[in-house]
């Protein structure tokens, strides 16, 4: 999970760099802008490291129905609570940014709007990245939660290369939307595999435990 986390972190800074070279406004706003942005996924990323915590607990005790349970009612929770989040950062977003700059820095604060607009609509596919990364850990899996990491490296390199120098600012905004995206890509497919197995073991166990159930009744019988 570390090294993953340091593979996004690579990206971040090919980002920096990308900002960097569009002028200290655009670095201002960006900064300001995303210290909001963080506090509003924080929540998003708790419901992540619970599931890993919650699916590694259950997979160990075989109880692999409370995993795909668990899976539906965190991505309707931390989806709910990511669509609220993105509309709360589009609306109020740059009204807290003040707090940073001041009133007067009117560039910044049109530019951290964008940021905002970009970044707050994907909350959900971010959401649903979180939920997906961690549970897959949790069941051992670390290949893919891997792989997704350095494709979000690739979506954020290609952003700080191509979009920042063709589009511009609103170019580096896309960086994270294109990193999750890149991301959700990889480990849906992963998911949707890991969830049927999980279901082909629920039917095992099921099958033990009516075989176990029968065996009980029969001896009471006796």
């Amino acid at each position: 999970m570390a090294f993953q986390t340091s593979i996004i972190a690579i990206g971040s800074i090919m980002i920096q760099a990308a900002l960097n070279s569009l002028g200290t406004t655009a670095v201002a706003a960006t900064t300001a802008a995303s210290k909001i942005d963080q506090v509003a996924i924080q929540p998003m990323m708790s419901f992540g490291i619970a599931m890993a915590t919650f699916t590694a607990q259950n997979f160990g005790a075989h109880k692999y129905e409370r995993i795909l349970k668990g899976v539906k009612q965190s991505l309707l929770v931390s989806g709910t609570f990511s669509i609220g989040a993105g509309l709360l950062v589009i609306l109020f977003g740059k009204d807290l940014v003040v707090l940073f700059v001041g009133k007067s820095a009117v560039e910044v604060l049109n530019l951290s709007q964008i940021y905002f607009n970009v970044n707050g609509s994907f909350y959900l596919m971010l959401a649903t990245l979180f939920i997906l990364r961690y549970t897959l850990q949790g069941l051992g899996e670390s290949i893919i939660p891997t792989l997704a990491g350095i494709v979000e490296l690739l979506m954020r390199c290609l952003a700080a290369l191509l979009l920042a120098t063709s589009v511009g600012y609103v170019g580096t905004c896309f960086a994270n939307p294109l990193a999750w995206l890149g991301s959700c890509s990889v480990l849906i497919i992963s998911y949707l595999k890991a969830m049927k197995m999980l279901k082909q073991k629920q039917g095992i166990v099921s099958e033990e435990q009516q075989v176990r159930a029968r065996a009980r009744q029969v001896e009471l019988r006796q």
